[in-house]
């Protein structure tokens, strides 16, 4: 039986860190100057400062491409959805479990290279609604909605795609073997003196703090939040629907209900369960 660990931000893993750092400190003794630990120190900062830079900088592009395209997702289904009430409330009726469906699948996988399978069958669904209505395909509002629905296609295929752009085990082998190494330096070189171990414990917190920031960027959760979830949230209001959040989703620390929403629904069911069991809940 797996263990779901809640997910812990940048900021309180840092603090963590700085906690941990601090009886260290304090219980691990130093040996003093030395100049072959400082060498070592010098260069596997060196090589630390330019990889990091590098990840962070390539991470921060992905992370800010990924935003938009999914912003841009969430104001084409919107626009979607009203062009598809010219054809009348039934038609709207499906259009809008469709879209709801879809929403809760992608909100199950938040990762968009493992949504973008699942949510597919019901794109083509809506493509096969809007089929239905060849009677009107000389209309102009038809062409709309077609190219509307191809616009989403074409933004879910590139999101799928930047989000697969992460760093590889490889990569994170060594930044974590050199951050090793960093401490390993620093504490050696740590003496008995006061400022000696504030300068031990802040540089060491320092460390953990970028590592687990470049962490946050893969993820797509900088701040400890996941990206734009509001954004999508607010497709469900739109539509008629209450907001969606999975269980498992919430106490792995991915999402949160804010206080001020008093009805929503609860996804019971493991995300990528074929049965969705969702229960409406009111405060």
């Amino acid at each position: 039986m797996g263990i779901n660990l809640r997910y812990m931000d940048s900021v309180k893993g840092a603090i963590i860190a700085f906690i941990i750092f601090i009886m260290a400190a304090i219980y691990i003794p130093g040996v003093g100057p030395s100049t072959e630990v400082e060498n070592i120190l010098t260069i596997s900062t060196f090589l630390f400062a330019i990889l990091a830079g590098f990840f962070i900088a390539r991470l921060s592009t992905r992370y800010n491409e990924v935003r938009r395209l999914v912003g841009e997702l969430d104001a084409l289904f919107l626009s979607f959805y009203k062009s598809c009430q010219i054809y009348g409330e039934k038609f709207t009726n499906k259009i809008r479990e469709l879209i709801d469906k879809f929403y809760i699948i992608a909100y199950d996988t938040p990762a968009a290279g493992e949504s973008y399978k699942p949510c597919s069958k019901y794109y083509l669904q809506m493509w096969d609604e809007i089929i239905r209505l060849k009677k009107h395909k000389s209309e102009s509002s038809y062409q709309t909605i077609c190219q509307q629905l191809t616009d989403i296609e074409k933004v879910r295929n590139v999101s799928s795609v930047v989000h697969e752009e992460k760093l590889g085990y490889g990569q994170w082998l060594i930044l974590i073997f050199l951050g090793g190494i960093i401490l390993f330096s620093i504490f050696y070189l740590k003496t008995d003196a006061l400022y000696s171990r504030v300068i031990a414990v802040l540089l060491s917190t320092v460390l953990i703090l970028v590592l687990l920031i470049v962490r946050d960027l893969q993820n797509l959760m900088l701040g400890g939040k996941l990206l734009l979830e509001e954004s999508g949230e607010e497709v469900f209001e739109f539509i008629g629907k209450p907001r969606y959040y999975n269980k498992y989703m919430i106490k792995r620390g991915f999402c949160f209900i804010s206080k001020n929403i008093k009805e929503y629904r609860l996804g019971l069911h493991k995300p990528g369960s074929e049965k969705p069991d969702i229960q409406l809940i009111k405060r």
